[in-house]
């Protein structure tokens, strides 16, 4: 935003016009080392996210991701839309990380992600709003990572925001 005589440049910092933009589909392989090497930086035990034998006596096909793997397969895709040259949610909205803070988040978790997936990742930006007089101005980004057969396994909704002042 171009700085104009009287007008507070501190506010508006976000993209407003891309409300409703969906940043491209991108496929994510899942993989199994990335599951284990996650779970033990967590501090997982359950042999689920960690032991494929016992994985397959629990009745699933492969080792599942511990569910807040969300955040890999979102890095993972950032950086796939990053190398094809296509904006991230984030870049879309015009996030800037000099006022940027995490307001809130929702996640809904309708199956397991297993190593061996692949899945696709895309998010949409669905609102702006201000509080106080401007001061604070939010983003809601939702975002989905979908089976091709087993559907939309996790929805993620976040509020993001800049705070001035």
């Amino acid at each position: 935003m171009a700085e104009t005589s009287g007008q507070d440049i501190r506010q508006g910092r976000f993209r407003r016009e891309a409300k409703g933009a969906e940043t491209a589909s991108v496929c994510v392989k899942v993989e199994r080392g990335r599951i284990r090497a996650f779970a033990s930086v967590l501090g997982q035990i359950d042999p689920l996210f960690n032991d494929v034998a016992a994985a397959h006596a629990m009745g699933h096909p492969d080792i599942a991701a511990p569910p807040s793997f969300f955040m890999v397969v979102e890095a993972i895709a950032n950086e796939e839309l990053r190398r094809q040259g296509e904006a991230s949610a984030i870049e879309m909205a015009g996030c800037d990380f000099r006022y940027l803070l995490h307001g809130d988040e929702h996640y809904s978790y309708n199956g397991l992600v297993y190593a061996g997936d692949s899945v696709t990742f895309s998010t949409r930006v669905l609102d702006f709003y201000d509080r106080k007089g401007g001061l604070m101005e939010f983003v809601t980004l939702e975002s989905v990572v979908a089976h091709h057969e087993r559907g939309p396994l996790i929805r993620a909704r976040r509020t993001l925001l800049h705070k001035f002042g």
